[in-house]
């Protein structure tokens, strides 16, 4: 199991599924080999606020060897190019930050007091997943802090500790060996407490069990921007097409909705599991700041090794 290979995976995998996924967002289903044709179509995979968020998650645990919200907070606001897409909730908790109020302020005042529960922190996590990969019993602790800084309603962060846990989980995966997805889902369940996200890791056992439509996996999922609506789903979109990297993201992409988000958790789990050597070389050398995602693979690889 090449762990370096795995970490690079896990960042690439997030850029390539949030990239293909900006152009089917808000769209309807559509069939997997739409999506083939738009990477291969594609001169630049442009990423959205997903990889540019994971990117200062992954840039604040590397320089502080974990996580530090003061200077995530420095790095969200440095890094801040509204044109990526931001939703309003993360825009207004951002420019809070740059006008100097402390990280943990301004989130707890959107939407009434009671925080976001979108999946804004879920969407950037996988560097989190990365770090805790060999430290399960901390996880919920340590993504609790990585998420509240935008995202601090308790379905909001549970929606970020069961991607956490997928990717950390999928990391520990040797795909070389059998894989079991019921097995994967017991190991989820016991990280997991909010009912909501476990009544779906239930919806994903049962769609395992068949080969249902696309419809059915959104009816019973989900594919919206809410956490519990879409984190779920991109467990499932890797579980159900475990074989390869590429069938699991433009499964996920295909789902339509938020397509862009769930297209980047699905690959951020997937290239946990398979490594950067099963992303196609071409989408790779496609992607935007590809290097500087694989360097900062490579950083946090060396600190937890």
């Amino acid at each position: 199991m090449n762990l370096k290979s795995k970490f690079r995976g896990s960042l690439l995998g997030t850029g390539i599924g949030d990239s293909l996924g900006r152009s089917r967002e808000s769209g309807s289903t559509t069939k997997q080999e739409k999506i083939r044709k738009l990477a291969d179509s594609r001169e630049t995979l442009r990423y959205t606020d997903d990889t540019q968020q994971m990117i200062s998650l992954a840039e604040t645990l590397t320089e502080k060897r974990g996580f530090d919200g003061e200077y995530f907070a420095e790095r969200l606001v440095e890094n801040f190019d509204p044109m990526r897409g931001y939703g309003p909730g993360s825009t207004q908790v951002i420019r809070a930050l740059k006008q100097g109020e402390n990280w943990e302020e301004p989130a707890k005042r959107l939407f009434g007091g009671e925080g976001s529960y979108g999946n804004g922190s879920s969407m950037r996590a996988a560097p989190a997943g990365l770090f805790c990969y060999d430290d399960l019993e901390n996880l919920r602790s340590f993504i609790k802090d990585c998420s509240r800084i935008t995202h601090s309603h308790r379905l909001g962060i549970e929606g970020s500790i069961l991607q956490s846990s997928s990717v950390a989980l999928a990391t520990n995966e040797n795909p070389s060996a059998s894989f079991h997805p019921r097995d994967f889902l017991i190991k989820i369940r016991e990280l997991i407490e909010e009912k909501v996200y476990l009544e779906k890791i239930s919806h994903i056992e049962k769609l395992l069990r068949k080969e249902p439509e696309r419809k059915e996996v959104i009816k019973s999922l989900g594919n919206g921007f809410e956490a519990f609506n879409s984190v779920p789903t991109a467990v499932y979109s890797f579980l159900s097409h475990p074989q390869g990297f590429v069938e699991a993201v433009t499964y996920a992409i295909s789902l339509g909705g938020d397509a862009d988000t769930i297209g980047a958790m699905t690959g951020a789990i997937a290239g946990a599991y398979h490594g950067d050597e099963e992303i196609p070389i071409e989408w790779k050398n496609k992607l935007e700041d590809r290097e500087k995602i694989i360097s900062l693979a490579d950083k946090l690889f060396q600190i937890k090794t």
